[in-house]
């Protein structure tokens, strides 16, 4: 039996912070990373969604994100 690898990940393509500066990403830092890592040891690969896309702009998605977070600190 052969063990498969499997990489999952979630990466946001479109406005990112990337080098000190916002720019539009066609493949978001982690996707980049990720395919990277799957070609060199051979994994499947699997893109994790948001089910409510986060907003265009960097700087709104920080935002969401950082409310998000912070209800789910408030449920643990």
């Amino acid at each position: 039996m052969t063990n498969k690898i499997l990489i999952v990940y979630y990466s946001r393509r479109g406005e990112n912070y990337c080098n000190g500066e916002i720019r539009d990403l066609k493949i978001g830092n982690t996707e980049l990373v990720a395919k990277k890592i799957a070609s060199l040891i051979t994994a499947d690969l699997f893109q994790i969604d948001t089910v409510k896309k986060y907003p265009i702009s960097y700087m709104e998605t920080t935002e969401v994100a950082k409310k998000n977070y912070k209800k789910m600190l408030v449920l643990n």
